[in-house]
């Protein structure tokens, strides 16, 4: 039979057939504590490193998962978009519009009319009455062209003599082709209808591309406007 002494640790003896006893870590002796510890340590340490692998398999896994469906998806996308062009094709009309027609704000309505020569007589008889007009002190001819108005034309037009304000404005081609370049500079529905067309070039001749959204004309060049294009036919 094993014997215990008093403050030592039990160990099992070496007797056949022996119990082993168990034996508190606070009582073993100082070298047993450390290899208790030392064991506890590589424990958690294999613990970790399991779960570290584990991680590493779920972030690959995840990775090839990724990939694979991606390629997946844009295969889908690319037959939807084929698919879509194909549509488009089908569903386009030939439309040929004229070269002044087509600018970067006024493809958004493909209604846009072209300042034509009646349209022209309409802005003229609004502002002025078809009248040679004044702009302060000085003649600005029959669309009563004002400087900055010229300014903001001219860089677009290409005219005899558009590079002087003065005679351009007091000749009939050089001035109607300002106003034509006013227009595609500042192709604005003006009243809103979806189509920009003479009505709304009299108002942005008259108010500008701001003031011809916010702005009513005023009473006498309204009924000139709507008496010409009238005659005109435009409505």
């Amino acid at each position: 039979m094993a014997t215990i002494s008093k403050g030592s640790a039990a160990r099992p003896t070496t007797t056949e057939g022996a119990a082993y006893v168990e034996v508190p870590l606070e009582n073993a002796t100082p070298k047993e504590q450390k290899s208790s510890r030392h064991k506890k340590c590589h424990i958690k340490k294999l613990l970790s490193e399991a779960a570290l692998f584990f991680a590493l398999l779920l972030i690959v896994g995840a990775i090839i998962l990724h990939t694979r469906q991606k390629s997946h998806f844009g295969r889908m996308n690319i037959g939807r978009g084929t698919k879509l062009k194909q549509q488009q094709k089908e569903n386009v009309t030939d439309i040929i519009l004229p070269l002044e027609v087509v600018t970067a704000p006024a493809v958004a309505a493909l209604s846009t009319e072209l300042v034509n020569e009646d349209c022209l007589e309409c802005i003229a008889a609004t502002i002025t009455g078809n009248k040679p007009g004044m702009c302060g002190k000085s003649p600005c001819g029959i669309y009563r062209i004002y400087r900055p108005y010229w300014q903001d034309a001219a860089r677009t037009v290409q005219a005899a003599g558009v590079e002087d304000y003065e005679s351009c404005v007091l000749n009939s081609d050089c001035a109607a082709a300002i106003v034509r370049g006013y227009m595609k500079t500042y192709p604005v529905d003006c009243d809103g209808d979806g189509v920009i067309g003479c009505k709304d070039h009299i108002m942005l001749h008259l108010l500008g591309p701001t003031g011809c959204v916010t702005n009513p004309l005023k009473a006498i060049f309204q009924t000139r406007m709507d008496e010409c294009l009238r005659v005109k036919a435009f409505e």
